[in-house]
Formats: C-alpha cells, structure tokens, sequence
C-alpha cells in the first residue's frame, strides 16, 4: 500500500486531493500522527477534489491508500504563520502532473500541473503576489484553478496553496465546464484582498460567462464568491464571450472593470463601474471602451489599464489579446496589442497603437503598479496556437517587465532585478562572442551594443533540435525560428530603426529579446527539454558583447515526502 510521510507540528495543515479509482463511488485515504488514526473518505467525483487537514500534534505524519479504490493526484503541507516566506511542501504529485524542473529555470513556473494567464498581480508591503490559470492535476488544459506565487525581488518565487478551486459540482460531472477563470485582485485597506475573476456553463445555450467575486482575509483561503455580473450587455449581435475582469480605481476615485468581448464587427474591450467601497456589488455597465475591427466575433481577451508615470504622466496603457486573431502577412497568431491614450473614467482617446511582442509568445499581459518599480507586469510565456488538447505543455511566465512611456513609443524593459541572477562573466568583448560561448546548464544574459545605429549583426543559438538565429538588417530584428519537422514557419520579425543595443535571456525552453531597453521585445518558447549550449556572432556590427552565466531562480518547492521515492509512486 503505497504511503508518505512528513514531520509536521500543531497547526500544520495538509493539503490532499483525492478521487474514486476505476470509477468506483468513494475514495479513502488513512492519516496517522501521534498513533491516532482517522479515514479521510471522499465520495463520488469525477476529478480530484480537495481535502484539507489541520494537524493536532507534533510527530510524524503518514499518509496511506489502497491504490485499487483511491487516486491520490497531490498532496503539500504548510504552516501557516511561515508560508509566505517557507512556501509549500510537497509530499506528492502522479505521473500526469510531476514538474520534473528540466526547463524555465529562470522564469516563475508552476510546481505542479497546468499553467496559463497571470490574474490578480499585486504588491503589497513589498511582497508581489502572482496569482495564474492553473489546473493541478495535469499538464494539459483542464478545469481552472487559482495558483499563488509570491516574490521579495520578481527574481525567486515562493509557492503557496492552491488559492481558488472550481466549485465542487463542477469536478463531480465531467459534463459540467466551469472554473476559477482570469481575472484580477485588490488589496483592501483592512489587509484583506478581493479577487474578481470569470465562470461560465458550456451547457447553457447560448453559452455565457459570468463575473464572480470573492474575499480573502490571510490569502490562503477564500471566502464564498458571488455572482456580480451575470448579464450580457444591452450591444445588439453581442457575442458569448463576457470575460477576464480587470478592476482598477479610475481617475474619478469609481472602481473600473474591464471585460473582454466580442460582437458580430469584432472585439470589444467593456467598461463597467462601481460605487460600491469595495466593488463587492452594484457594477453598472458604462460602454464600449475600444471596439477591435477584426474577424466577426473574434473577442478580445485579458484586458488590462494602468496609469503611465514618468513622461507618461496623464497617460494610461489598454492592454489585450486577440484569441483566434491571424495576422496574414507573418502567420503569427493570438497578438496582443497596446493603445496609449487618454482615459477620463468613462471614455478612451488613444494617440498611439503597437504591439506587444513581435514574436507573440507573450500573451494575457496583466499590469499592476509596484512601490518601488510603477507600472508593469507579467505575460504567459506562451501561444495558444501550440496546445494541443493530446499533447503535455509545460509553460512559464515571461521575466516581470515594466512599462514605460519614452520618446512618443511604449517600451517594456526587464526589471532591473533580474541582475540578481548573474553569477559569473562568461564573455565580455565581440572577439570572445564570436569564437562561440558555451552555456553552462543553458542559462544566459547576452547584451551586445552595436557598433552604430542599425548595424548589421547576427547571433546564433546551438540548439540539438532547433534553428535558432537573431538577425539584424539595418531595417528589422528578426528572430530565425525553425523548429523539427515543421512545414509552416510564421515569420517573427519587426521594423527597427535607431536600434544600438539588445538584451537577451536564454533559459532551457524559452528566449527573450529586450531590443532597445524595452522598445522592442520578443519572446520564444521552445518546447524541448534540451538547453542552448552555446551561443556565437556571426556577423559583424557589435562593438561590445557580454555573456553572464546565470544562476536558476528559487522557485520549485522541494519533494519533502520522507518515505522513499517508490514507496511514494505508488509501486511496491
């Protein structure tokens, strides 16, 4: 009978999910501590639902199953007076959703499972909370759940429990779709954090999605949500799509939300507002904030508005993607678009448009405002054109990126801490760069400053399966990306002009080009398992290069479970 094992003390909770094996009707799993035993029975479900166990005493805590009748998917344990610094503890996790840690070791990745939009970003007392899409029990799309993350630097993250579960009818019947979809959080002045975020039923005809709320007081456990909107808005040909609240104080002190839709002209970005203390009730629909011309009813998706400071200040940033969105000159698809404008509370004047990201593996931007950095945030380090609903796709979040306003354009440059994670010169002059640089374990920061503006250059990155070049022309910036066995290649490439330096991170299955201190940025997932091991110039045109290795961030709770690993598995 497979068991596990781990030292716990008085207060310590045990977070477990369990499911009925081979479609039997309850499951049961035996905790013992101190030589006192007690059954933790589950009943019928169809996925894996949640049990949560507060220990009585110090000892020894075991965990055993009878794998002919119970699944057991995941099981951490924490303390919760020491969780925002300790994180969780993992015990357990199967086949289907172990994170083995062989990529994204610079980047904030899930310990476990699925992961897709950032939702609810926030920082307060200078610890930033990361909340994401995240479904626990496999490495493939599935149900939505909360995950929490939480940075001192945006470098290294500590893992906290799971924070939203979908409700319980939901994982029962496995015609039910539903969720704790995208959304948003705010801290409130008791200390307490309100998250706003999107359900829906694919059983209602027409389909429609719904915006919930819920309180949190320790932001660990959650309290009842409620339904805030459940109406479509009066827009003749209105879509299905009414999602990803993003909630913000508008300049006229009201709470603002942002919603993502369509109807049958293209995308629409909706504003609603609330004069409710909190924005726990009485949201009122206002009007169409930016109208997308595109494909009909193509909506748009994960909305975001912040405020621009610096030579910015008056200005705000309307941030959103495009599901389904094929840009036909590149093949590139699932943009994600930024308007800069002037935003008075209930309209949207823009003065400028571009895109996010030319290579467009950066989607679902969520912006907050930091103390200490302003404006910015994070985007999902991946493309919805490359999941496949047979296929694992283990992701990661972008490097956390700020926005600011510079010379009539919009940059995103990488926050200044990631020069924490530099920890030896690997190059420091073109002459090096060329010969070729190896990458230790694959992790590097590259910075090449060209020799004049729009030089000519061209760096290439040793990869086993995988083209892989940056080129410069004097006109564009293009990333040259030919994975195996591919038949169509989209075309990631941007207009440049005054282009002198670049910033390039390379972690095992992901690149980021910051071009310009931010004015132009790229981001390529690769989805292998194999590092870069090298990098090398091949053309000219660099008058300085340095190569940094890099350290990994700390982020991936350890397997804590002091039983041995076969036991644990479940083999005997």
């Amino acid at each position: 009978m497979p068991h596990l094992a781990t030292t716990v003390r008085i207060g310590d909770i045990i977070d477990l999910w369990l499911r009925p094996a081979k479609g039997g009707a309850r499951s049961r799993l035996v905790l013992e501590v101190g030589g006192i035993a007690r059954n933790i029975d589950g009943g019928p479900t169809d996925d894996f639902q949640r049990h949560s166990l507060t220990m009585e005493a110090d000892g020894t805590a075991r965990l055993s199953f009878d794998p002919e009748t119970t699944e057991l998917s995941l099981a951490y344990a924490y303390t919760p007076a020491r969780v925002m610094d300790e994180g969780i503890r993992l015990l357990h996790t199967s086949e289907r959703n172990g994170n083995e840690g062989r990529r994204f070791a610079l980047h904030l990745q899930p310990p476990f499972g699925w992961m897709n939009d950032p939702n609810g970003l926030f920082e307060q007392d200078g610890v930033t909370h990361a909340f994401y899409q995240h479904y626990p029990h496999g490495r493939r799309w599935n149900t939505m759940h909360w995950g929490h993350a939480v940075s001192h630097n945006l470098v290294d993250w500590v893992h906290l429990p799971i924070f939203l579960d979908p409700p319980a009818h939901m994982l029962a019947d496995d015609a039910k779709v539903g969720g704790a979809f995208s959304g948003s959080a705010q801290p409130q002045p008791d200390g307490s954090v309100r998250v706003f975020f999107t359900d829906r039923d694919d059983d209602r005809k027409p389909r429609m999605e719904w915006q919930m709320s819920a309180l949190s007081q320790d932001l660990l456990n959650v309290g009842p949500a409620q339904a805030l909107i459940t109406d479509a808005p009066p827009l003749e040909g209105f879509g299905r799509d009414l999602r990803d609240p993003y909630v913000f104080r508008g300049p006229d002190g009201l709470w603002k939300m942002l919603l993502g839709g369509a109807d049958t002209r293209g995308g629409l970005v909706l504003l609603y507002e609330s004069t409710h203390p909190q924005g726990a009730a009485d949201w009122r629909f206002v009007g169409v904030l930016h109208e997308e011309p595109c494909a009909p009813s193509l909506p748009v998706e994960c909305p975001c508005m912040l405020p621009l400071t610096g030579e910015g200040e008056g200005l705000h940033v309307l941030i959103f993607g495009l599901i389904g969105y094929r840009d036909p000159s590149t093949r590139r698809r699932n943009l994600s678009f930024a308007l800069i404008g002037r935003f008075d509370g209930a309209r949207f004047a823009p003065i400028a448009r571009q895109e996010l990201d030319f290579i467009a593996d950066s989607y679902a931007f969520q912006g907050f405002v930091h103390a200490a950095h302003g404006p910015m945030g994070l985007a999902w380090a991946a493309n919805w054109t490359d999941v496949f609903k047979d296929r694992d796709f283990p992701s990661a979040m972008t490097l956390p990126r700020r926005l600011v306003w510079r010379d009539h354009a919009l940059s995103t440059p990488v926050v200044d801490s990631v020069t924490q994670l530099r920890s030896a010169v690997l190059a420091d002059d073109p002459a090096a760069l060329a010969g070729g640089v190896a990458l230790p374990d694959g992790l590097a920061e590259i910075e090449l400053t060209l020799c004049e503006p729009d030089a000519p250059f061209q760096l290439d990155f040793a990869h086993g399966s995988h083209r892989i070049a940056l080129t410069g022309d004097g006109r564009s910036l293009e990333l040259c990306f030919e994975p195996p066995g591919a038949r169509v290649v989209p075309r990631y490439a941007t207009e440049v002009t005054g282009l002198t330096q670049l910033r390039i991170f390379v972690d095992v299955g992901l690149i980021e080009v910051y071009a310009q201190d931010g004015r132009w940025c790229g981001t390529k997932r690769i989805d292998s398992d194999e590092p870069v091991s090298a990098v090398r110039l091949t053309a000219g045109g660099v008058a300085r290069a340095r190569v940094f290795a890099l350290r990994p961030a700390r982020g991936l709770p350890p397997m804590t479970n002091e039983t041995n690993a076969q036991s644990a598995s479940g083999e005997e």
